[in-house]
């Protein structure tokens, strides 16, 4: 093994811009011969507990992984005691295709803290686990730090900025409908009249003021043709101290006119169109929103129907929710978020991935492990599924291939930021990721 140290970059990446027309030259695309996608083999846990104040990110290169450092020190909160447990040096570790056959390559001192270095000399493609032992400077104690997952490999990604965010407030959730090559976007703020501001839902028109669709509002999505959009909004519900209400609602971009699916004391968020038909999947509830269920509903009659029929939901789980639908393209099975809640973790609780056949049936697990798995996003050929992930250290989109059954890791950066409440991810084709944090919206090629 060959390490090699340098400093933590600290500036952004320069993103240059691209025109829309040209991102967005493809259009509309058909695709046969769909994957069936199987259940995908789960991620194994790391055996390694974390528990020190050192934590690592894992970023893959070609051949290698550069390993960011960060330690926190609680003298900071203790000074008037004293108090330090400041190590003295890192052993550094590192598996490959396993946690349990772990080698010691290398022996770092604590001058590389908030530093990061190279692991090179490593198999492209492969799925490699790297911790620090972190040595104490009295008694020789050791404590480790997080497990962190990279692949190395020698694709190179293009990125590319396609939508800053509106009037620097943050900017979220989007959706992009391939038939007219629109984009449809929400921002966290937006003051709407002096004084007064809110969450609202856009259609940038390029050159001049975009287009403003609702206030109080989030999470738009097109329907196929491009000429509704779905979000979920508050819009004039009242607050009892339990419970916000909040509905599903329906833009005809033609008219400019909305008309709310739902209604009543409940919560109905995360609209999803259906690849193949005029369904609407969504998350409700009832009770709150850490009590929700992927519903379909129909934009026509405004019924739904709860599509979940059996459940075989670990015992131990106090509560749990069903968020951030996507279809498969076939529109076969929904995949979903399964956030749930136990005692020794109810807040945020932890982040699953699942999936539901759209004709009802039992929730069925596609990655679950005690790491952040979120957001599941389906290729348009069914054959990739996108998801984010804090498996390297840091959350980050990860893919994984049912063709070969292998994850992929397309970034070989960490300078975007994710949220796993926020973020979103859509494919613009199969080989095409596109994506939201709160800077802007971007496209990412993958293998």
């Amino acid at each position: 093994m060959i390490l090699q140290f340098f400093e933590m970059k600290t500036s952004q990446l320069t993103i240059l811009f691209l025109s829309c027309g040209f991102i967005f030259n493809s259009g509309c695309q058909k695709y046969n011969n769909l994957i069936e996608p199987g259940k995908p083999e789960n991620i194994k846990i790391p055996s390694i507990t974390a528990n020190s104040y050192t934590s690592i990110v894992a970023t893959r290169k070609d051949a290698s992984a550069e390993i960011s450092l960060t330690y926190f020190d609680p003298e900071y909160f203790y000074k008037e005691r004293n108090y330090t447990v400041y190590p003295d040096h890192y052993e550094v570790y590192l598996s490959k295709n396993s946690d349990e056959n772990w080698e010691m390559i290398m022996s770092i001192d604590t001058s590389y803290i908030n530093r990061s270095f190279i692991i090179s000399g490593l198999t492209n493609n492969e799925l490699y686990y790297v911790y620090l032992k972190e040595i104490g400077k009295t008694n020789g104690e050791t404590k480790s730090s997080n497990v962190a997952l990279f692949i190395p490999s020698a694709f190179k990604p293009s990125y590319n900025l396609i939508l800053t965010n509106y009037y620097n407030n943050d900017l979220y959730s989007f959706d992009w409908n391939g038939s007219n090559n629109r984009i449809v976007y929400a921002t966290t703020y937006y003051e709407f009249r002096p004084g007064y501001a809110a969450a609202s839902v856009f259609i940038p028109l390029f050159g001049i003021e975009p287009e403003l669709v609702d206030t109080f509002c989030w999470f738009p999505v097109f329907n196929n043709d491009g000429t509704k959009i779905s979000y979920s909004s508050d819009k004039g519900e009242v607050f009892d101290g339990k419970l916000m209400p909040e509905h599903i609602a329906v833009y005809d971009v033609n008219t400019k006119a909305s008309v709310r699916l739902t209604s009543g004391y409940s919560v109905n968020k995360y609209p999803a169109w259906s690849p193949v038909g005029p369904l609407i999947a969504f998350s409700t509830s009832g009770k709150s929103d850490e009590d929700l269920r992927i519903a379909l509903l129909n934009p026509e009659t405004h019924t739904y129907k709860v599509l979940q029929t059996g459940s075989d939901i670990n015992q131990d789980i106090i509560k749990y929710s069903q968020e951030r639908p996507s279809w498969s393209s076939d529109g076969e099975y929904i995949y979903y978020t399964h956030r749930y809640y136990t005692n020794d973790n109810m807040n945020p609780g932890y982040y699953d991935i699942y999936r539901i056949r759209s004709n009802n049936g039992s929730p069925e697990p596609v990655f679950n492990s005690q790491r952040i798995e979120c957001t599941p996003a389906v290729s348009p050929d069914n054959s990739k599924l996108a998801f984010l992930t804090d498996l390297n250290g840091s959350l980050q989109i990860w893919v994984y291939d049912f063709s070969d059954n292998k994850f992929h890791q397309p970034f070989d950066t960490d300078v975007y930021d994710f949220s796993e409440i926020w973020s979103q991810i859509k494919w613009k084709d199969s080989n095409t990721i596109l994506f939201a944090n709160r800077y802007g919206l971007y496209s990412i090629s993958v293998e």
